[in-house]
Formats: C-alpha cells, structure tokens, sequence
C-alpha cells in the first residue's frame, strides 16, 4: 500500500478493515426502523424521516462511504439518540457510484433537503455530514444555496480537495480526473454561506484526513465564516458520528447545542 493510499484509508488507523463499523451500524439501523416502525417517512427520494413534532428542530444527516457504500437505511442508527434529545431527524439517500456521479450526488441532497422543506417545518436545520458525506453536505450548504435556511452545517471527517483521490483506488468508481476533482472540491470553491459551521475530526484519523478538515476550516474562516473546530479525543473515523447525537459530548455540544 502507497502511502498516499494508506493515507486515504481511514481503516488503516484501525486494523484496515470497515467493515466490522459498517456492520454494526447497519444492524443497529435495523433495529432502529424497527422501534420506529410506523413513525418513519420515506420520501419520493429515498430520504427517510423521523418527526414526532413536525416543529421540532431537524438533524439531516448524509451517510459517507467514499461515495460508493452505504444508504440513508443504513444511517437510521443514529435516531433513537437524536429523538431522544428532542429532535427529529432526516438520513439522505442518495445514487452513489458507479450508477451516480459526484455532481448528480449533489444534487439529489440538495432535492431531498427541498422535500423535507415540504415535509416537515422545524424550529431550526443542522445539515451534518459524516466523510464523503461531509463533502456533500459543504457543497449542498457552503458552496452553493441550501434549497431551506441551515442554522448550521457540522462536517466530519471530511475531504474537500478531492484531488488526491484521482491517484488512489478511491477514483476506481467514481472516474474523476483532475480537473473535475478541482471542480467538484468545495476546499478550491467559493464559500456561498454565512451560517455557523462545526469541523470536526477524530484524533485517531490519518494524517490526510486530519489536514483536510484543518485546511478547510481555515478556508471557511478566511471567507468570514464563523467556524468552530474539534478534534474529538478517543476517536477514530467511524466511531466518531457517534458524538452528533450525544449532546454531552464535545461534537455534540457544538452540533446540537443551539436548539
């Protein structure tokens, strides 16, 4: 393994494989739809949605999985917590690659925020994104207008220069080259917004991964955002999405704190 590859590994923090995390998250998503049985809306999209009170403040979460793994039925783990702190909560389909591209990708999450606008009118949105979906979630909310108001976007683990992607096995399915890496990369993008953004990173992640959250904070602060950034202790990449919906917890604090 390059170190370039290894270095866009996050498992290779934590015995190289991800599938012992996915695995977990999708059996506790399963018990979630479970418990939540008739409460779940599934829209036109695919987004699934969880409100009790329809005025309740939203968590609208975006899976990661490198653009190519996963779904928004994978990602209902993360309910049970979000309702039990009071809000209702959103987890984004989306067509991921091969048969999705990266700009078709944004905007389906841009669609289904739209939908849930329709759906549901809450005291407030926080757009959170986990890794590949971090990425979307900046494109959705910081690059270009949100389709509904965002109070705030949290944005973990993320990649926003995607150009190093081009040259690892990442890019196998997703086909992008350079220049539609740069053009699709929110770190080299216009910032478009003024909300509160949260970045946030475990301290256990690569190096890569670590300077790619850094280095898009920096940007957003250099644009006037007010930006609050976290490295959250005894985490790594797939255990830290956790900490969204544990409001004692730094992320939490920050994520969930302003409802």
């Amino acid at each position: 393994m390059t170190d370039l590859e290894r270095e866009y590994s996050p498992s290779s923090r934590v015995g190289g494989s991800s599938e012992p995390f996915v695995a977990d998250h999708r059996l506790r998503s399963e018990a979630a739809r479970a418990l939540l049985a008739a409460r779940l809306t599934t829209t036109s999209g695919g987004t699934l949605l969880v409100a009790d009170d329809p005025a309740a403040p939203l968590l609208v979460f975006i899976h990661g999985g490198y653009w190519q793994a996963l779904s928004a039925a994978d990602s209902l783990y993360l309910a049970p917590a979000a309702l039990a702190a009071g809000w209702s909560y959103a987890a984004v389909e989306y067509t991921i690659a091969p048969a999705g591209t990266l700009p078709s990708m944004v905007d389906e999450c841009r669609a289904a925020l739209a939908t849930l606008a329709g759906l549901v009118a809450p005291a407030q949105v926080v757009l959170a994104g986990h890794s590949a979906g971090a990425h979307l979630a900046a494109m959705v909310s910081l690059v270009g207008p949100s389709p509904v108001p965002i109070a705030r976007t949290v944005l973990v683990s993320g990649v926003f220069d995607l150009r190093p992607l081009v040259h690892t096995t990442v890019n196998l399915p997703l086909g992008l080259h350079e220049a539609a890496a740069a053009a699709i990369s929110p770190q080299l993008l216009p910032v478009a917004a003024s909300h509160e953004v949260v970045v946030a990173w475990g301290d256990n992640e690569t190096d890569a991964f670590k300077a790619q959250s850094r280095a898009y904070a920096a940007r957003l602060a250099a644009a006037g955002t007010q930006v609050s950034s976290v490295e959250c202790a005894g985490r790594h990449h797939f255990d830290i999405v956790e900490d969204l919906v544990r409001p004692g917890t730094p992320l939490g604090r920050l994520a969930l704190g302003g409802s």
